[in-house]
């Protein structure tokens, strides 16, 4: 049985636009990471 999710990685488009849905979903966002090299 999983009882919590440590962290999970989403690739999205637009960061901004991201941020501001999660945030609204009730996530709490503790650290971006951008990787260039694979265009995320």
């Amino acid at each position: 049985m999983i009882n919590k999710i440590d962290h999970i990685g989403i690739a999205v488009k637009n960061l901004d636009e991201a941020i501001d849905l999660y945030k609204k979903l009730g996530f709490e966002i503790k650290e971006i990471e951008e990787v260039p090299e694979q265009k995320v």
